[in-house]
């Protein structure tokens, strides 16, 4: 099926009547998450030694808000490819987002990292089955997850509800796991190089 983006009209919507459509896109979509594989998430958060996120273009943009928020928490969380960024090794976690489920850049180091005992977490949208050679939990976010329409749907351009619902995942996952660290702790973690 053929997915147009546009809303037919929606050059006539304002924009809130646009923001809306958006914010009850996300809400609906949301509602659909399967909780217990983020929970699964947290608890792997919690025993990893380091936490590393990775993902391309703007899927990596949320993941680094969220690796950013993992830091104020007191975790050892990186960018895969930034600096700095240690070796990750058996014991560490990876968060992944590929919308397709195939970014080449992405899997290819997942699969390399799975070989050395590295635990996988993947975001994706794709419904096509991801090997256990890529990620050991797969969650699926059921939005378009291919560029030209033909894959998922929304109302909105290419796999933005996808990247929309990756960070919003990321900071219910925060919001839970700060409640029981004193917020004068998470502020001290901020930086005050700005």
């Amino acid at each position: 099926m053929l997915l147009l983006y546009h809303t037919q009209g929606a050059s006539a919507m304002t924009i809130q009547q646009c923001g809306m459509s958006i914010i009850g896109e996300i809400s609906d979509t949301f509602a659909q998450i399967d909780g217990a594989q983020v929970e699964i998430l947290i608890q792997k958060i919690r025993s990893a030694k380091n936490v590393f996120v990775i993902g391309a273009g703007r899927s990596k943009i949320m993941l680094e808000a969220f690796c950013m928020r993992l830091n104020h928490l007191g975790y050892n969380a990186f960018v895969a490819g930034n600096i700095p960024c240690p070796p990750a090794e058996k014991g560490d976690l990876v968060v992944a987002a590929s919308g397709s489920g195939e970014t080449p850049s992405i899997i290819a180091v997942l699969e390399r990292l799975k070989k050395i005992g590295v635990d996988v977490f993947l975001f994706t949208a794709s419904p096509n089955p991801i090997p256990k050679s890529t990620a050991d939990i797969v969650l699926r976010i059921p939005a378009a997850y291919t560029l030209d329409g033909t894959g998922g749907c929304s109302r909105q351009l290419m796999r933005t509800l996808f990247e929309q619902i990756v960070f919003i995942i990321g900071e219910a996952i925060i919001q839970k796991m700060s409640g029981d660290i004193p917020a004068e702790q998470i502020i001290k973690r901020h930086t005050n190089v700005e």
